[in-house]
């Protein structure tokens, strides 16, 4: 959720560290989670559909969700890691490569 940040303990701080991420990997797995999954996207974040919002209330940005997989993949045994992407702009063949590597 976008205003998520706001909720004590959320480290909002630290949202694009790789610290953050591997903490919460390894939370999921203790939490004996199947998987987990990252989101990517070409804009960011807005409430409204046509373009940017004003607001200054929300956590803005996202970091790419196969590398972010490819960095916490180490730290799991158990734990599967699903990155979503946007074909769109990515050609399926360097991401189906990306992918296969985790």
């Amino acid at each position: 959720h976008p205003a998520a940040w706001r909720e004590q303990g959320a480290r909002p701080g630290e949202l694009f560290t790789a610290t953050y991420w591997a903490d919460l990997v390894r939370e999921a797995e203790a939490g004996l989670l199947d998987f987990v999954t990252f989101e990517d996207g070409l804009a960011l974040q807005s409430s409204r559909l046509e373009g940017p919002d004003d607001r200054t209330d929300q956590v803005r940005g996202r970091l790419d969700a196969v590398l972010t997989a490819a960095r916490v993949a180490p730290l799991t045994r158990h734990l599967g890691l699903v990155p979503t992407a946007v074909v769109t702009h990515t050609e399926p063949f360097h991401l189906s490569k990306a992918i296969a590597t985790l």
